[in-house]
């Protein structure tokens, strides 16, 4: 796959179909590095969707009508920055760079807006993300937290200050 051909946009609330496609796949996928469920997701209803939608920057990246990757970027005034969330490749496109094509979305559209920060959590054990954003240039801030309420899985907290 040549990342050249790899089209990065952000979704509409009328594309809320596409963002439900991706979002379920994700979680089917790897659902130990989100903090929301399938059967969670399954149980959304069309204005849940759309509703995300309004709420975040939703990014997807596609190739030849093929849906390879998303991520997210919520705006937070408090912190004066982004928080890169739900950030997910397509095992078939996984080492083509769209994950930096995604990352990067999120840090323009950071810059765009005038923010002084991007931040994210990564689940621990997920080497491939923490090396993703090592490269962009974020840093471990030391804040942790369970990755969903009642688990004991880990997620790690990172910064990349603009």
């Amino acid at each position: 796959m040549d990342v050249s051909t790899i089209d990065v946009r952000l979704l509409t609330a009328d594309e809320w179909e596409v963002f439900r496609r991706v979002r379920l796949r994700a979680l089917a996928d790897t659902p130990q590095f989100f903090g929301s469920t399938l059967a969670e997701a399954q149980g959304r209803t069309e204005g849940d969707w759309r509703a995300a939608l309004l709420d975040r920057a939703q990014f997807v990246a596609s190739a030849e009508g093929a849906e390879l990757g998303t991520v997210a970027g919520i705006s937070d005034p408090e912190r004066d920055g982004v928080h890169l969330i739900s950030m997910w490749v397509a095992p078939e496109a996984r080492g083509t760079g769209v994950s930096d094509l995604l990352v990067r979305a999120v840090i323009d559209l950071a810059v765009a807006d005038g923010h002084s920060a991007v931040w994210l959590e990564f689940a621990d054990g997920n080497v491939v993300a923490e090396r993703l954003y090592l490269r962009h240039g974020f840093v471990r801030t030391g804040a942790s937290g369970l990755v969903r309420p009642g688990e004991p899985r880990v997620e790690y907290e990172m910064v990349r200050k603009l």
